[in-house]
């Protein structure tokens, strides 16, 4: 099933708040190729979620700042209750086939 826009930035934001990373190390770990991420980065800089750092003349490492960190422990959260939700009907199913197993034991049974 492909990534939704949503699943590509909690991957972004996941390798960004590892530790400040350069755009080639990101697009290695996120599986994204550098131009589409570099829009994507594009649009988490001018959301003020993530900064860009110059290390040296010619290059820039990404960063999470507090407002990053707050929307990706969001994201993540969000993810996490999705996937709960997505759980819950097998676990009712569960519960519902274990109860019938318990009174068919608890049945006398004919010889």
């Amino acid at each position: 099933m492909p990534h939704s826009k949503l699943d590509k930035y909690l991957d972004i934001l996941e390798v960004v708040a590892e530790r400040p990373q350069k755009i080639d190390h990101i697009a290695a770990k996120v599986h994204m190729e550098t131009r589409e991420l570099k829009n994507r980065m594009n649009f988490l800089v001018l959301n003020g979620v993530i900064n860009e750092r110059p290390i040296d003349d010619n290059r820039i490492v990404y960063a999470l700042n507090d407002r990053g960190y707050a929307v990706f422990r969001t994201l993540r959260a969000f993810k996490y209750f999705e996937k709960l939700r997505e759980s819950l009907p097998v676990i009712e199913e569960a519960k519902e086939i274990a109860s019938i197993l318990y009174k068919n034991s608890r049945k006398p049974r004919r010889e």
